[in-house]
């Protein structure tokens, strides 16, 4: 039975993709390929982003108002 089906398959006419068909598909892959690395970027990068970029705004801010550097507890380093 399955060798008939691929016989009728076979002899059936497919037509030709239409010429906008790549163009279509790769607006299709690109809307989905930003969206998901933007969505990435917010959840991943970003926080890790926010949490070091505002430790070393808030040392820079807190050495322009006093002038010494914040002295860092090596215990909780650890």
């Amino acid at each position: 039975m399955a060798t008939d089906l691929f016989d009728h398959l076979a002899e059936d006419h497919i037509p030709e993709p239409p010429d906008s068909f790549d163009q279509e598909f790769h607006a299709r892959l690109n809307r989905t390929l930003l969206t998901v690395q933007t969505f990435e970027m917010c959840i991943r990068a970003l926080p890790w982003l926010l949490r070091y970029f505002s430790q070393a705004v808030v040392g820079a801010l807190h050495f322009t108002m006093t002038g010494q550097y914040e002295q860092i507890d090596k215990r909780k380093l650890k």
